[in-house]
């Protein structure tokens, strides 16, 4: 079916960074084919820093959430899409795949087209729906089947986030302050949201030296909160042609200095994605996470997937899949992604 003449949209997202920002691109395809609608989105408030109010959505609905949980009763909730449900909603799109909660507060908006994935007795939500892939599967695909459900068209996949003109002539002035060129910059993030899911800072140290070594480039560094001290010790090791980043207060000013560099390497971490969005070519070390999932989105993008690959991870086993990946493994593979990237 192709679905006409809506007005009033309701999109139903929270979660963790990565999770957002791999929601972005359904987002956006839901306005290229409403330009005209009100967008009202209902999330956690990290999204209004990947897109702000006004940029593609028009007003966000924030319930509480404390790192990977929804810190607010259901009761609340139910109050909030209540008082929502008196706008009168034309669709609402539930992307919280797997989540019993979306599922009834979708259903509650009283929109009139309702979509989102199968969930057991929980189908009876959604007006249309469908069922979850077998396997893995990724994410941004996960996000836009939904809206393929009732025929939207999708003209582009890749992720976004929003810089700010202020935000992109504070990364430009730091890198002409520190005299820093794209194309010799490389950027490392080594920090990740748990030390376990994080590669050795010895690891990152030899990879650098190589790099510095061989291509005479300059490795930039990012961090985020608690991670100072981390890459510090990295800076510190490697000496001639590193620098750190300066604090960013803002998703956007994240993006605006990532989006300055040549290539970025990190974990399956937050800034991962936040590259991905900015479309610098990524390199990205998976311990447990399965590439089919969360690899970065896109070709231009290199993954080294831990020889270690269990059904399920204890936080030891975590850490040690990283450790399983080798400084040869992932050099092999920066030398040539570096090599082929310079021939452009």
């Amino acid at each position: 079916m192709i679905v006409k003449n809506v007005k009033n949209i309701l999109i139903l997202k929270w979660g963790a960074l990565g999770d957002l920002i791999m929601a972005t691109s359904t987002i956006k395809a839901i306005r290229e084919n409403f330009p005209d609608a009100k967008i009202t989105m209902f999330t956690n408030n990290l999204m209004s820093e990947i897109l702000p109010e006004g940029f593609i959505v028009d007003e966000y609905i924030f319930l509480k959430k404390s790192g990977r949980y929804v810190d607010e009763s259901f009761f609340k909730q139910l109050i909030k899409i209540l008082k929502l449900r008196k706008r009168k909603f034309d669709l609402a799109v539930d992307l919280k795949w797997k989540s019993e909660r979306a599922s009834v507060l979708t259903y509650l908006s009283g929109a009139k087209i309702r979509i989102g994935y199968r969930e057991k007795f929980y189908n009876k939500c959604y007006t249309h729906s469908i069922k979850h892939p077998i396997g893995g599967y990724h994410e941004v695909h996960r996000n836009l089947d939904v809206i393929k459900r009732i025929g939207l068209e999708v003209r582009d996949q890749n992720p976004l986030v929003y810089i700010s003109e202020v935000d992109n002539k504070f990364a430009i002035d730091f890198f002409a302050s520190n005299s820093l060129k794209r194309n010799n910059t490389i950027c490392i993030h080594p920090g990740a949201s748990k030390s376990n899911r994080a590669w050795s800072a010895e690891k990152f140290i030899q990879l650098s030296k190589l790099l510095i070594e061989k291509y005479n480039v300059t490795i930039l560094l990012t961090w985020g909160k608690n991670e100072f001290e981390l890459v510090n010790k990295i800076s510190g090791s490697l000496g001639r042609n590193s620098i750190l980043s300066p604090a960013t207060n803002s998703i956007s000013q994240l993006a605006a200095i990532i989006q300055n560099c040549s290539l970025f390497i990190s974990v399956c971490t937050g800034p991962m994605n936040v590259a991905n969005a900015v479309k610098i070519p990524i390199i990205a070390l998976l311990g447990s996470t399965d590439p089919a999932d969360w690899s970065p989105y896109g070709e231009i993008h290199r993954t080294i997937k831990s020889p270690l690959v269990l059904e399920t991870y204890t936080d030891e086993d975590e850490r040690k899949a990283l450790d399983a990946i080798t400084v040869k493994s992932v050099w092999d593979v920066v030398d040539q992604r570096w090599n082929e990237l310079k021939q452009f």
